[in-house]
């Protein structure tokens, strides 16, 4: 008799990194990450130190936590099946998740991105930049 392969559904945070308002965020954040660590070699060297840190120490955190996940692993199916229920509600209600940033933008035309970005040489946290257009 032969087997029938069962899709498992895809992990919610999969699907989050996949919509497209999210992925294209990514991308222009990171190229404008690695754009600055090109332009200031002192800050590039900064910027690789910790990255490197932060990758070993992910590297030791997943090693520890390994064994606890895998004897999570059936409740952690059951939390992804409902935050990808949630999630499906949250995309029918919010239908600019599924364009890229660029195409986001314009449902905000008055938006001025250095001023999101930056008030008086202090960086803005995104409830604040809220705040300021709603």
């Amino acid at each position: 008799m032969a087997s029938v392969a069962v899709d498992p559904q895809p992990s919610v945070v999969t699907r989050v990194i996949n919509l497209p308002l999210v992925s294209s965020t990514y991308d222009l954040m990171s190229s404008a990450y690695l754009s600055t660590k090109d332009q200031y070699p002192y800050l590039k060297s900064v910027c690789e130190m910790a990255e490197k840190g932060v990758k070993t120490i992910t590297s030791v955190a997943m090693t520890s936590a390994l064994p606890i996940i895998q004897k999570l692993e059936p409740q952690i199916a059951v939390a992804n099946i409902y935050a990808c229920k949630g999630l499906d509600r949250i995309e029918e209600r919010l239908p600019i998740l599924n364009q890229p940033s660029t195409q986001a933008n314009t449902c905000f035309p008055n938006l001025d991105l250095d001023v999101c970005l930056k008030n008086n040489g202090r960086f803005l946290t995104s409830r604040t930049v809220v705040k300021l257009y709603l």
